[in-house]
């Protein structure tokens, strides 16, 4: 049922971005706002699977990684800490924020970035089953839908289809809303 319902916002997401307001979807707007909300949310639940799959390694390592990823997600939809340093604003309305090169944070970043990411691949290949992951069953319904709202998001990043900036971001909370469902699957397939 809730791939039927990501399927069906999929879809109702072209027509629905003729009809958002704009400003909803700008950098730092409400609609990202939304998905840095729901992706935080995804990381504390993972947070809570582990911490009561405490008996079961493979199982607390997994919710620990998707929690790891969630954050780095989330920090992508926040530029890396760059919509807190606003610069102006454009005549539609539309917030500018400091370029990354001039951003005063970015070499810091970086260094987080690569530490947290070398952590989650550690996790990854040490701590759960890797083959198993890729030769066993997968929740094709929820990739399918996410790998749809990754497509879509990107034609209306680079404006192959009309209104693209709205239709990026509702295709991109799309796609994060199909994350728990991938997590209970393989929460499921570790039990």
């Amino acid at each position: 049922m809730y791939v039927k319902l990501g399927a069906l916002a999929l879809i109702l997401g072209v027509p629905l971005a003729s009809v958002v307001p704009p400003e909803l979807a700008f950098e730092n707007g409400v609609i990202e706002n939304f998905q840095v909300a729901l992706l935080i949310s995804i990381a504390l639940a993972n947070l809570r699977w582990a911490k009561i799959s405490a008996d079961n390694a493979p199982l607390r390592w997994f919710h620990i990684f998707c929690a790891m990823l969630m954050i780095v997600f989330a920090l992508r939809e926040l530029s890396w800490g760059r919509v807190f340093f606003q610069t102006g604003v454009a005549p539609n309305g539309e917030p500018y924020f400091v370029m990354m090169s001039s951003y005063p944070y970015r070499v810091p970043v970086y260094i987080f970035l690569t530490l947290w990411i070398s952590a989650m691949l550690g996790v990854l290949f040490k701590f759960l089953p890797v083959k198993r992951f890729l030769l066993e069953r997968k929740p094709l319904g929820a990739l399918a839908v996410m790998f749809a709202a990754v497509i879509l998001a990107q034609a209306g990043d680079h404006d192959l289809i009309a209104h693209g900036e709205i239709l990026e971001e509702l295709e991109e909370l799309v796609a994060y809303a199909m994350l728990p469902e991938i997590c209970l699957f393989y929460r499921e397939f570790l039990s």
